[in-house]
Formats: C-alpha cells, structure tokens, sequence
C-alpha cells in the first residue's frame, strides 16, 4: 500500500482494485480533488478516481466531478469508476445513464462479484505469504501456517475462513476478510 487514506473503507477498496489488473502509480490531480488510478486489464484501461480533500480524507463527488470524469473516459478510457464520501444526487442521476461509469460510497454496495472478491483475497494472501515467509506456498501441505487443527499464522486462518466464506456466498463478510489482510499487510511494513 503506497497512499495512505484517512478512511477505513478507502484505501481497502482501492486494494482491492490493485488485485483485479496491472495498476499504474497513482497520480495526485489537483484540478480534481483526487488521486487517479489507471487499471489495465488486458487491453482494456480503467480510471478509478478516489476523490480527497487537503487531508487524504475521502471527499464528496459533485456533479462536475462526474461531468469531468466522463469526459476523461470518452477519450481515454473503456471504464471509469470514482470512490466518494457521498455523491450528491443529482451526481448519481448522471452516473445511472452511463454504462461504463460507476461509484462507491461508504453506504453503497459494491460493484465487485463474489469471484473478484476471493480472486482479490487470494492475490493478496499470496503478496503476504511472500512478504512474511519469503516465498508463497505451492499447496496447502507446503504452508506452516497451521498445524494440524491449530493455526499459527492469521494470514492462513483468513485465507481457508475465506474459501468457506464464499462457498456460503457471504460476500459482505469475504470484504472483512480482505480489509483484515491489508491491515495485516499495514502491520508486517510497520515492522
């Protein structure tokens, strides 16, 4: 994690993204009010703009944001996605009528499916086996993580709580797994 958000539902989300494709540094854009991503997916280029105050602080979107945002997206982007505080409504009309245009809030429900989700957590869990133990494990035997019924490392235990998880297709509680695994990643790079 490379920017720091003062927001307990931003800076997960934009992880969460940064496991779904290739993502390029962010950049800060001032005229906007936010920090831009850009995803590539294969061929495709999304724009993910979180928008933030003074403070890195998860702002509002107005309607110029949204008005600006489409016009970056005709003539750069297959996708756009833009990461609010809140959106004003008349805002939120204007994204309705695009279809390659969306936004989440801390009280909308996310875009992501069950499959992004644990493709998310997977490619996460991976990132910290690696950064913890030095190398990934190639099958679940190869993990010291857990001996017999006991698990000695979190990372593991949020891993196989996850695959139960989505098996139950418990989406909302597969996003606690992953926002567990960035705070877990925030903590092995404090030390």
């Amino acid at each position: 994690m490379e920017i720091e958000y003062e927001s307990d539902w931003m800076s997960p989300t934009i992880e969460l993204l940064k496991c779904l494709g290739e993502i390029k540094k962010p950049k800060f854009n001032e005229d906007m009010g936010s920090i831009d991503y850009v995803i590539k997916d294969g061929d495709k280029k999304k724009l993910v703009r979180a928008m933030v105050d003074e403070n890195q602080q998860s702002a509002p979107a107005y309607v110029d944001t949204v008005r600006s945002t489409i016009e970056e997206l005709e003539e750069k982007y297959d996708e756009a996605l833009i990461l609010a505080k809140r959106i004003t409504d008349s805002a939120h009309e204007i994204v309705t009528q695009q279809s390659t245009l969306d936004v989440i809030t801390p009280k909308m429900k996310h875009i992501f499916s069950l499959v992004e989700v644990l493709s998310a957590i997977q490619k996460k869990t991976q990132d910290l086996c690696v950064l913890k133990c030095g190398k990934a494990p190639e099958t679940r035997e190869d993990c010291q993580g857990k001996k017999g019924r006991t698990y000695t490392c979190d990372i593991r235990r949020i891993s196989d709580d996850a695959t139960f998880h989505a098996t139950m297709k418990w989406k909302d509680v597969l996003f606690e797994d992953f926002y567990n695994l960035c705070a877990i990643e925030k903590e092995l790079e404090v030390n």
